[in-house]
Protein backbone atom coordinates (compact mmCIF):
# COMPACT_ATOMS: atom_id res chain seq x y z
CA UNK A 1 0.00 0.00 0.00
CA UNK A 2 0.88 3.96 -0.19
CA UNK A 3 0.79 5.27 2.91
CA UNK A 4 0.65 8.53 4.22
CA UNK A 5 2.41 9.99 7.21
CA UNK A 6 1.84 13.15 8.35
CA UNK A 7 4.40 13.85 11.50
CA UNK A 8 6.25 16.57 12.35
CA UNK A 9 8.68 14.14 15.45
CA UNK A 10 11.57 12.97 13.02
CA UNK A 11 12.31 10.22 15.14
CA UNK A 12 8.69 9.12 15.19
CA UNK A 13 8.86 9.44 11.50
CA UNK A 14 11.89 7.63 11.23
CA UNK A 15 10.07 4.47 12.88
CA UNK A 16 7.04 4.20 11.20
CA UNK A 17 8.90 4.63 7.72
CA UNK A 18 10.97 1.68 9.25
CA UNK A 19 7.92 -0.47 10.17
CA UNK A 20 5.84 0.49 7.08
CA UNK A 21 8.67 -0.51 4.53
CA UNK A 22 9.51 -3.86 6.27
CA UNK A 23 5.99 -4.97 6.12
CA UNK A 24 6.01 -4.01 2.47
CA UNK A 25 4.48 -0.48 1.82
CA UNK A 26 5.53 2.39 0.33
CA UNK A 27 5.60 5.81 2.26
CA UNK A 28 5.21 9.73 1.86
CA UNK A 29 6.25 11.76 4.56
CA UNK A 30 5.00 15.32 5.71
CA UNK A 31 6.32 17.30 8.48
CA UNK A 32 3.99 19.85 8.35
CA UNK A 33 -0.05 19.99 7.76
CA UNK A 34 0.14 22.46 4.79
CA UNK A 35 2.00 20.43 3.10
CA UNK A 36 0.27 17.60 3.36
CA UNK A 37 -3.18 19.14 2.59
CA UNK A 38 -1.71 20.87 -0.69
CA UNK A 39 -0.69 17.17 -1.59
CA UNK A 40 -3.53 15.52 -0.79
CA UNK A 41 -5.42 16.83 -3.76
CA UNK A 42 -3.93 15.05 -6.63
CA UNK A 43 -1.66 12.01 -4.89
CA UNK A 44 -3.37 9.04 -4.27
CA UNK A 45 -3.22 6.91 -0.68
CA UNK A 46 -4.38 4.05 0.66
CA UNK A 47 -3.89 5.26 4.53
CA UNK A 48 -2.89 8.24 5.78
CA UNK A 49 -1.50 8.27 9.56
CA UNK A 50 -1.90 11.55 10.78
CA UNK A 51 -0.61 13.30 13.99
CA UNK A 52 -2.62 15.81 16.29
CA UNK A 53 -0.15 18.56 16.74
CA UNK A 54 1.35 19.54 13.54
CA UNK A 55 2.99 23.12 12.86
CA UNK A 56 0.44 25.42 10.68
CA UNK A 57 -2.39 22.86 10.59
CA UNK A 58 -3.59 20.43 13.12
CA UNK A 59 -4.36 17.55 12.19
CA UNK A 60 -8.19 17.68 13.20
CA UNK A 61 -8.36 20.67 11.00
CA UNK A 62 -6.63 18.54 8.51
CA UNK A 63 -9.42 15.64 9.11
CA UNK A 64 -12.46 18.40 9.18
CA UNK A 65 -10.79 19.22 5.54
CA UNK A 66 -10.76 16.44 3.85
CA UNK A 67 -13.72 14.74 5.19
CA UNK A 68 -15.66 17.65 3.72
CA UNK A 69 -14.14 16.28 0.12
CA UNK A 70 -16.92 14.24 -1.46
CA UNK A 71 -14.42 12.49 -3.48
CA UNK A 72 -12.27 11.65 -0.42
CA UNK A 73 -12.25 7.93 0.93
CA UNK A 74 -9.18 6.82 1.92
CA UNK A 75 -9.21 5.48 5.50
CA UNK A 76 -7.41 8.36 8.24
CA UNK A 77 -5.79 7.17 11.38
CA UNK A 78 -4.61 8.58 14.14
CA UNK A 79 -1.53 8.28 15.94
CA UNK A 80 -1.08 11.12 18.79
CA UNK A 81 0.10 11.71 22.16
CA UNK A 82 -3.45 13.03 23.15
CA UNK A 83 -5.08 10.25 25.15
CA UNK A 84 -8.33 11.73 26.71
CA UNK A 85 -11.38 9.21 25.93
CA UNK A 86 -12.70 12.94 25.26
CA UNK A 87 -10.29 13.93 22.35
CA UNK A 88 -10.65 10.09 20.90
CA UNK A 89 -14.65 10.33 20.36
CA UNK A 90 -14.48 13.66 19.29
CA UNK A 91 -11.94 12.57 16.69
CA UNK A 92 -13.80 9.58 15.42
CA UNK A 93 -17.50 11.22 15.85
CA UNK A 94 -15.63 13.68 13.24
CA UNK A 95 -15.21 11.12 10.44
CA UNK A 96 -11.40 9.66 11.71
CA UNK A 97 -11.46 5.67 10.73
CA UNK A 98 -9.09 4.71 13.95
CA UNK A 99 -7.32 6.34 16.79
CA UNK A 100 -3.95 4.98 18.60
CA UNK A 101 -2.33 6.25 21.47
CA UNK A 102 1.59 6.81 21.60
CA UNK A 103 3.58 4.80 22.08
CA UNK A 104 2.33 2.47 19.56
CA UNK A 105 3.17 -1.09 18.60
CA UNK A 106 4.40 -2.54 15.56
CA UNK A 107 2.18 -5.57 15.50
CA UNK A 108 -0.87 -3.19 16.05
CA UNK A 109 -0.62 -0.16 13.90
CA UNK A 110 0.04 -2.88 11.44
CA UNK A 111 -3.25 -4.42 12.06
CA UNK A 112 -4.90 -1.81 12.48
CA UNK A 113 -3.79 -0.58 9.27
CA UNK A 114 -5.18 -3.42 7.90
CA UNK A 115 -8.56 -3.36 9.52
CA UNK A 116 -9.37 0.21 7.98
CA UNK A 117 -8.29 -1.30 4.59
CA UNK A 118 -10.30 -3.88 4.70
CA UNK A 119 -13.51 -1.77 5.94
CA UNK A 120 -12.97 1.08 3.12
CA UNK A 121 -13.26 -1.90 0.68
CA UNK A 122 -12.92 0.12 -2.76
CA UNK A 123 -15.09 -0.44 -5.33
CA UNK A 124 -13.07 -2.81 -7.92
CA UNK A 125 -10.81 -4.31 -5.61
CA UNK A 126 -12.40 -7.93 -6.39
CA UNK A 127 -10.75 -10.95 -8.51
CA UNK A 128 -13.29 -10.49 -11.35
CA UNK A 129 -15.21 -6.80 -12.13
CA UNK A 130 -16.97 -5.41 -15.40
CA UNK A 131 -17.07 -1.83 -16.05
CA UNK A 132 -19.76 -1.12 -19.37
CA UNK A 133 -18.73 -3.40 -22.00
CA UNK A 134 -15.49 -4.41 -20.26
CA UNK A 135 -14.53 -7.30 -17.81
CA UNK A 136 -11.12 -7.87 -15.58
CA UNK A 137 -10.32 -10.87 -14.50
CA UNK A 138 -7.38 -10.01 -12.38
CA UNK A 139 -6.44 -14.02 -11.26
CA UNK A 140 -6.27 -15.21 -15.25
CA UNK A 141 -5.13 -11.23 -16.16
CA UNK A 142 -7.92 -11.24 -18.95
CA UNK A 143 -9.45 -8.19 -20.36
CA UNK A 144 -12.62 -8.59 -22.64
CA UNK A 145 -14.29 -6.23 -24.46
CA UNK A 146 -18.08 -7.65 -25.72
CA UNK A 147 -16.13 -10.72 -24.51
CA UNK A 148 -13.37 -10.35 -27.15
CA UNK A 149 -9.85 -10.47 -25.03
CA UNK A 150 -7.97 -7.48 -25.53
CA UNK A 151 -4.34 -8.70 -26.16
CA UNK A 152 -2.30 -6.22 -23.35
CA UNK A 153 1.52 -6.76 -22.09
CA UNK A 154 2.14 -7.03 -18.16
CA UNK A 155 2.61 -3.73 -17.07
CA UNK A 156 -0.85 -2.80 -19.61
CA UNK A 157 -2.59 -5.04 -17.89
CA UNK A 158 -1.69 -4.01 -14.35
CA UNK A 159 -1.78 -0.15 -15.95
CA UNK A 160 -5.56 -0.67 -17.03
CA UNK A 161 -6.67 -2.40 -13.89
CA UNK A 162 -5.31 0.69 -11.96
CA UNK A 163 -7.37 2.80 -14.09
CA UNK A 164 -10.87 0.88 -13.89
CA UNK A 165 -10.39 0.35 -10.09
CA UNK A 166 -10.23 4.20 -9.81
CA UNK A 167 -12.69 5.60 -12.65
CA UNK A 168 -13.05 9.18 -11.97
CA UNK A 169 -10.28 9.42 -9.72
CA UNK A 170 -6.67 11.80 -10.54
CA UNK A 171 -3.74 9.45 -10.42
CA UNK A 172 -0.82 11.05 -10.27
CA UNK A 173 2.32 9.99 -12.52
CA UNK A 174 4.28 8.53 -9.71
CA UNK A 175 1.67 6.63 -7.80
CA UNK A 176 0.58 5.05 -11.14
CA UNK A 177 4.74 4.74 -11.77
CA UNK A 178 4.86 3.03 -8.23
CA UNK A 179 1.71 0.90 -8.52
CA UNK A 180 2.83 -0.84 -11.67
CA UNK A 181 6.34 -0.64 -12.39
CA UNK A 182 7.11 -0.09 -8.30
CA UNK A 183 9.75 2.15 -7.65
CA UNK A 184 13.29 2.11 -9.96
CA UNK A 185 15.34 4.93 -10.88
CA UNK A 186 16.19 3.95 -14.06
CA UNK A 187 12.13 4.62 -15.00
CA UNK A 188 10.71 8.15 -15.55
CA UNK A 189 7.26 9.55 -15.89
CA UNK A 190 7.70 9.04 -19.59
CA UNK A 191 6.98 5.28 -18.77
CA UNK A 192 3.78 5.98 -17.41
CA UNK A 193 2.58 8.35 -20.34
CA UNK A 194 3.72 5.77 -23.44
CA UNK A 195 1.63 2.97 -21.67
CA UNK A 196 -1.35 5.22 -21.10
CA UNK A 197 -1.31 6.18 -25.00
CA UNK A 198 -0.88 2.51 -25.83
CA UNK A 199 -3.96 1.32 -23.63
CA UNK A 200 -5.93 4.16 -24.88
CA UNK A 201 -5.71 2.85 -28.74
CA UNK A 202 -5.76 -0.54 -27.52
CA UNK A 203 -9.15 -0.24 -25.66
CA UNK A 204 -10.38 2.79 -27.42
CA UNK A 205 -10.56 4.97 -24.53
CA UNK A 206 -12.16 7.55 -26.38
CA UNK A 207 -15.74 10.10 -25.73
CA UNK A 208 -17.21 8.45 -28.80
CA UNK A 209 -16.57 5.02 -26.98
CA UNK A 210 -18.06 6.03 -23.47
CA UNK A 211 -14.64 6.79 -22.22
CA UNK A 212 -12.64 9.55 -21.30
CA UNK A 213 -8.74 9.11 -20.49
CA UNK A 214 -7.05 12.71 -19.66
CA UNK A 215 -3.85 13.64 -19.40
CA UNK A 216 -4.21 16.10 -16.09
CA UNK A 217 -1.19 18.91 -17.03
CA UNK A 218 1.50 18.47 -14.20
CA UNK A 219 -0.36 15.86 -12.01
CA UNK A 220 -1.44 12.77 -13.85
CA UNK A 221 -4.30 10.79 -15.24
CA UNK A 222 -8.07 10.28 -15.08
CA UNK A 223 -10.44 7.82 -16.72
CA UNK A 224 -14.12 8.74 -16.60
CA UNK A 225 -17.16 7.07 -18.04
CA UNK A 226 -18.76 9.66 -20.36
CA UNK A 227 -22.68 10.16 -20.37
CA UNK A 228 -24.29 9.27 -23.70
CA UNK A 229 -25.46 12.62 -24.73
CA UNK A 230 -21.92 13.43 -24.70
CA UNK A 231 -21.22 10.36 -26.85
CA UNK A 232 -23.66 11.48 -29.34
CA UNK A 233 -21.65 15.33 -29.22
CA UNK A 234 -18.05 13.46 -29.78
CA UNK A 235 -19.07 11.21 -32.19
CA UNK A 236 -20.77 13.85 -34.54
Amino acid sequence: MHIALVEDDPAMLELLVLWLEEAGHDCSCYREGLEFIRQASHKNFDVVLLDWLLPNFSGEQILSRLKHQAEWDTPIVFVTARDSEEDMVRMLNQGADDYLVKPIHRPVLLARINAVTRRSHKPGAQDVFTLNEFRVDQESRLITRDDEPIKLTEKEFKLVTLLFQNVGRLLSRDYILSSVWGYDASLNTRTVDTHVSRIRKKLELFPERGWRLSSIYHQGYRLEQIPPDEQDSAAG
